[in-house]
């Protein structure tokens, strides 16, 4: 994230260094392990890909782990827990300690939501100080939690003679690891797996496993990722049996012919042989298998086991990749929307042909490449990123994610229309890529390298190379067979060195069929051919100050991509028609989705379709990062960033999900999934039912897919159908006939076309007719309403000093001659009307509107004139027609609004507003006017937009409708309170109970509209929804437009919606009708 990125440079200036002991510079003294960059292990195994030792090629074809030799060590441990590293127990590993006093604690598990310590939410800022100005590297000046974990495990018999290997999927911070008493080894990097050969600390019975975790090491300086800061062995632990001889790793690559019709297939595989037996007559083979488990023809593979551990490396070049290697004759090709896979299955057979064991994987054909003209080409074909940057996170659990909660995220993922994943910023779990394999999701994989804090300081210094690359180099090495992973990322926010050209240069020699991708890979800020910089930042000095989105040929070459976060609509078009761009752009990060946000989002892709060379993005993110937890009274509810009194904190910037926190989806969310749908429907002919149906899927025809429609009027359905489209191509578009008829048209009535495209088939991830994509159609039938007969009135007026009364028979309605307002409505006895009906141009922030566009700073004009406009005139006069009330109101000489009420003779009240603001005042937030009712008036119904939350920068996906439910369903609670729950292109909304008193608004022009059970003044001062006070009465904002919601970013001007979503001061006029009484 770029949010507090200015503070960085500031902080870099006060990093005392550890440096070479050269002419007057001291080095500091390094006592520790966790606090020395040159020892970022002892004893571990190199990486290796994810694989499990199977006894057969059944087992190893199920891929089925619970079948190999593995056992979790996953439960309930002895746990201690030390505030400060010096307090922690020195003996504790010792087989004869008595651990009967230590508590509990589940493993995986984050030690902070167990009870131990604090959560810590930080950004940039680095948690391991007090003082975030005395950043001593490598040191750890803050105290540094340790925990201290006991357990006992037995190995199974049949696992004798074999190399039995303890796995740690992922520990935060850094660790030593004893077994029965002897130490084993040490790690760190909290992201990737740690894996140690036991097998001569082992005795037979029970054995006991210890180990120590710090909060902190110097490895948490190259972990400084926007998100929570948890502790502990947060992934799981296994016990991992192989043969003394075994395939401990192998390397598979396909490639594909230029018309994909071929493959190759290549295998690179090692062995691990710790004894150094003689492997003479020892074989590997491997074998691929089909979706149904059926072997491909002439796949067989064989090699001899001496040719694997006598690689000759030649003087020049380098040595064949394909130690193993088999062509298949037209492969079934893997993308996103057609994840087709085959099952590899490698065997090791010893000198007398036994089979010692066997390991399997998923393999997928498919070819990475960018075009001659910056596109990203899947099998040649040109796709975008339709992504989203996903943190491990889960409200309860924190970072113990579990194979459910992974499942759940890649199906939505799917459901809401994205194919793409940044692992933002840190490998996932294996199981994640697993997932996205096999559902069809395309991942950057990400490096845990990020130092925030210290800008780009650490990639220039040598001394810290090594334990860069290792994240890098170790990531690959780990996930390399997955043919999801399309990208390899090499952090994120740690500046650009030598380092990072390092490892670049690594990841593209081990592995040149992905791209190679790190966003801080840029070139001179102040290079006059940035487009459009002398714009933003005019002089020198600005321009070396701050980042911009813009590139230049000085960008480094050691990365594939141009990659910028939350650039402008007018970024990007610079970008794309950059004459100095020859790589395809990539917004690694954009529409910042923080609270009520994600507006303009359509905008984008407008732009990134009519582009080549813009290849798509990843939305900053996923899942609102709350964490559940109670306040005083023992209510639930989600912290963020100093709920836990945790210092530093960022605040609330750590809710930016597409999904809360919950994996329910934010309601935006639902414009996420409108924007990205793989079909887009244009009305031609409404008369004839003529519609045009473009297919955005990149690779699937559309031959098998239902098209679903239906006519309405005015929310109800007249008639319907299905229909196929045939064969429609990918980035083709066909006319298609709707068979209905045109309908009887009534007076005044609306009629509505909505068309869908459902999935053809069950699906991993959707059952058949789930909705990809969707339109709707204002279809041009009607005839004019029927005009009403004007009734005479029979109104009472009553006059008094300070107030004026219209009265019928049941219905009483009061004007307030001090203020100007209507202030009371009363029918058959109900008060409806609990608070005047007054003129509102203001809205509770929201986070965009609080942190970047800042409008109780810069639009304060507005927020006064809604809290002390003036009366300057009102005046009554009462006709056959009924009564009518002039007032005007101003604030200042600048705002003047007009506003007349007509009460006909039924009581009906119709409200004409007219806004007269100076052109060169701040834009208003909202146009409108807001009042309370009674909270017995708790059912809603309203004609309009839904059912979700919309506004008009984010309402795309909304469709016009009649929704019915009460009025609770209808707010959406953001984990920091804030405006919600306004839907637009309202007709009519009414309010009623269930003894038939209602409260109606019908606009003579659509309306956006919200109905709230808190005051705005509550929902603006509130930190948590528990700080909403219910009134028993609800706010009712009535508005002829809301300004959009934006999200460009959060925490600068960009944060605003961009101008067409915005309400400049000027004239603006609006009329509605209230209507109160029975049903």
């Amino acid at each position: 994230m770029l949010y507090a990125r200015y503070a960085t440079f500031f902080i870099i200036t006060q990093v005392c260094l550890w440096l070479p002991a050269t002419g007057s510079a001291k080095p500091i003294e390094v006592k520790n392990d966790w606090e020395n960059p040159d020892v970022i292990h002892i004893n571990r195994l190199p990486a290796r890909a994810t694989s499990y030792s199977f006894d057969s090629t059944e087992q190893a074809l199920t891929r089925d782990r619970s079948q190999s030799t593995m056992k979790s060590l996953n439960g309930q441990w002895k746990f201690h827990f030390a505030e400060k590293s010096q307090n922690r127990p020195k003996d504790f590993y010792r087989t004869d300690f008595d651990s009967q006093s230590w508590s509990s604690i589940t493993v995986p598990a984050n030690w902070e939501l167990e009870g131990y310590g604090t959560p810590i939410y930080t950004n940039s800022v680095y948690p391991m100080f007090e003082d975030e100005n005395d950043i001593v590297l490598p040191l750890i000046t803050r105290d540094n939690p340790v925990g201290s974990y006991l357990t006992d495990f037995s190995v199974p018999k049949d696992w004798q003679n074999e190399q039995i290997i303890l796995h740690f999927g992922g520990v935060t911070s850094a660790y030593y690891v004893w077994i029965n008493g002897q130490k084993v080894g040490y790690a760190q990097g909290s992201r990737l797996p740690s894996e140690f050969d036991i097998t001569d600390y082992l005795v037979p019975g029970k054995n006991t496993l210890a180990v120590q975790v710090f909060r902190w090491s110097d490895g948490s300086y190259l972990e400084d990722q926007d998100h929570w800061r948890l502790s502990g062995i947060h992934r799981e632990v296994l016990l991992m049996a192989q043969p003394k001889v075994a395939l401990n790793d192998f390397f598979v690559q396909t490639h594909l012919s230029d018309n994909y019709q071929q493959g190759v297939i290549e295998i690179n595989p090692k062995l691990s042989n710790p004894e150094r037996q003689n492997l003479a007559g020892w074989k590997v083979s491997a074998t691929l298998y089909n979706a149904m488990n059926q072997e491909v023809e002439n796949t067989q593979m064989q090699v001899d086991a001496t040719r694997l551990t006598r690689v000759a490396y030649p003087q020049r070049d380098n040595f064949a990749f394909g130690l193993m290697k088999t062509k298949v004759n037209k492969p079934a090709l893997w993308t996103s929307e057609t994840p087709n896979l085959y099952t590899l299955v490698l065997s090791l057979h010893n000198q007398q042909g036994k089979l010692v064991e066997t390991r399997s994987t998923r393999v997928g054909f498919r070819d990475v490449n960018i075009s001659p003209q910056g596109e990203l080409l899947i099998n040649g074909q040109s796709v975008e990123l339709i992504g989203v940057n996903r943190h491990d996170h889960d409200a309860k659990k924190g970072k113990a994610l579990n194979r459910e909660d992974l499942r759940q995220d890649v199906i939505k993922l799917k459901q809401f229309n994205f194919n793409a994943v940044r692992t933002s910023h840190y490998p996932n779990d294996p199981y994640f890529y697993e997932l996205a394999d096999e559902y069809g999701l395309y991942v950057m994989d990400e490096a845990n390298i990020e130092s925030h804090g210290v800008g780009g300081l650490l990639a220039n210094l040598p001394q810290w190379n090594d334990s860069m690359s290792q994240r890098a180099l170790r990531m690959l090495e780990r996930d390399k067979n997955h043919p999801s992973i399309i990208s390899w990322s090499m952090g994120n926010e740690s500046g650009t060195g030598p380092n990072f050209a390092a490892i670049a240069g690594w990841l593209k020699d081990k592995d040149p069929t992905r791209f190679v991708h790190y966003e801080g890979a840029q070139g001179d800020p102040t290079h006059p051919q940035y487009v459009g910089l002398s714009e933003r930042y005019p002089t020198a000095e600005e321009k070396s100050q701050y980042f911009t989105p813009l590139a230049n040929p000085t960008d480094p070459k050691f990365v594939d991509v141009i990659s910028r976060m939350y650039p402008t609509l007018e970024d990007l078009k610079g970008l794309a028609d950059s004459p100095y761009i020859d790589r395809p752009i990539l917004m690694c990060e954009y529409a910042h989705a923080m609270g009520n946000s994600l507006g303009n989002l359509a905008e984008y892709w407008e732009m990134v379709r009519a582009r080549p060379n813009l290849i798509g993005g990843f939305i900053w993110d996923w899942i609102d990062q709350g964490l559940e937890t109670q306040n005083a009274q023992g209510e639930t509810y989600l912290a963020y960033g100093g709920d836990f009194g945790d210092t530093p904190n960022a605040s609330n910037f750590c809710l930016n999900g597409v999904m809360d926190s919950y994996r329910q989806p934010n309601p935006h969310a639902w414009e996420a999934k409108y924007v990205f749908q793989p079909a887009e429907f244009t009305l031609l002919d409404p008369a004839k039912g003529e519609i045009s149906v473009l297919n955005r899927f990149f690779f699937n025809n559309l031959a098998d897919y239902d098209i679903n429609w239906s006519l309405s009027e005015d929310g109800t359905r007249i008639s319907q159908g299905v229909i196929q489209s045939g064969d429609v191509a990918p980035g083709a578009h066909k006319n298609l006939m709707l068979p209905y008829q045109k309908p009887q048209i009534k007076p005044g009535a609306h009629y509505w076309l909505n068309v869908s495209l459902l999935l053809p088939e069950d699906t991993l991830w959707a059952a058949k007719g789930h909705e990809l994509a969707k339109a709707q159609f204002s279809l041009p039938f009607s005839r004019p309403a029927e005009k009403v007969a004007i009734s005479k009135s029979i109104l009472q007026v009553d006059d008094a000093e300070t107030k004026i009364v219209i009265s019928t028979d049941n219905k009483r309605i009061a004007f307030d001659k001090t203020t100007g307002y209507l202030n009371s409505l009363v029918a058959d006895e109900l008060q409806v009307l609990h608070e005047p009906l007054k003129h509102n141009f203001w809205r509770p922030q929201t986070d965009n509107d609080r942190l970047g566009w800042k409008t109780l700073e810069n639009k304060k004009v507005w927020f006064d004139a809604t809290q002390h406009l003036a009366l300057s005139s009102f005046e009554y006069s009462q006709t056959d027609t009924g009564v009518t009330v002039k007032t005007r109101h101003t604030n200042g000489s600048s705002i003047k609004v007009a506003t007349q009420y007509h009460i006909d003779a039924t009581a009906n009240v119709t409200v004409n507003v007219t806004l007269d603001a100076d052109a060169d005042l701040p834009s208003l937030l909202r146009v409108g006017m807001s009042t309370a009712v009674s909270g017995e008036l708790e059912r809603m119904a309203y004609y309009g937009k839904g059912p979700h939350e919309n506004y008009i920068d984010r309402n795309q996906s909304a469709e016009t409708d009649v929704y019915q439910g009460l009025v609770s369903d209808f707010i959406h609670s953001y984990a920091r309170p804030q405006e919600n729950g306004n839907r637009t292109g309202v007709k009519w909304l009414t309010l009623s109970d269930y003894a038939q008193h209602s409260f109606s608004v019908k606009g003579l022009q659509d309306l956006s509209m919200s109905v709230w059970p808190w005051s705005a003044e509550n929902l603006q001062e509130a930190n948590h929804p528990y700080e909403l006070v219910e009134r028993g009465i609800y706010t009712v904002n009535i508005d002829l437009a809301q300004a959009g919601v934006g999200g460009i970013d959060s925490w600068s001007d960009k944060a605003a919606p961009i101008e067409k979503y915005q309400l400049p001061s000027g004239q603006y006029q609006y009329q509605f009708t209230l209507t109160v009484g029975q049903q």
